[in-house]
């Protein structure tokens, strides 16, 4: 007998064509069984939240409308008590950022140039494991 196993849901919000379309190639391969939604702005990724089921966002910190503080600030307003796995996925190497993102509520930060598909699916599954377990249950 097959087991259905239900498919994750991401959204990945990146101004940066490119940037997006390469790290959603690599999780396609990583892991085909992603859901794998995608945004340009801040606000068109926090419309996407509203209207669909998210369990994880990968998100650019410099968008063009808004921070990537700024989304993560809207869907986890409880920094300890996470329902939704954010991690940014960024070209600043800063320190301070990264200490912020992850106050704030950020499961992971990690850099473009310096990540890999395979890390950033790794990083996925970590994320997923450590939100709030009533976030899945509640929206089933």
């Amino acid at each position: 007998m097959l087991v259905d196993h239900p498919s994750t849901t991401i959204l990945f919000i990146d101004n940066h064509d490119d940037d997006r379309q390469y790290w959603v190639q690599r999780l396609k391969m990583s892991s085909p069984d992603y859901v794998i939604l995608e945004a340009s702005t801040g606000k068109s990724g926090l419309a996407i939240c509203r209207s669909q089921r998210v369990e994880c966002i990968i998100s650019e910190l410099t968008l063009p409308d808004m921070s990537g503080f700024d989304v993560l600030l809207q869907v986890v307003p409880r920094s300890r008590r996470p329902e939704i796995a954010v991690i940014f996925l960024t070209r600043l190497i800063l320190a301070p950022m990264r200490d912020l993102a992850l106050n704030n509520g950020g499961q992971a930060y990690l850099v473009k140039p310096h990540s890999s598909g395979g890390e950033l699916d790794s990083t996925i599954q970590k994320a997923l494991a450590s939100v709030a377990p009533t976030r899945k249950e509640s929206r089933s």
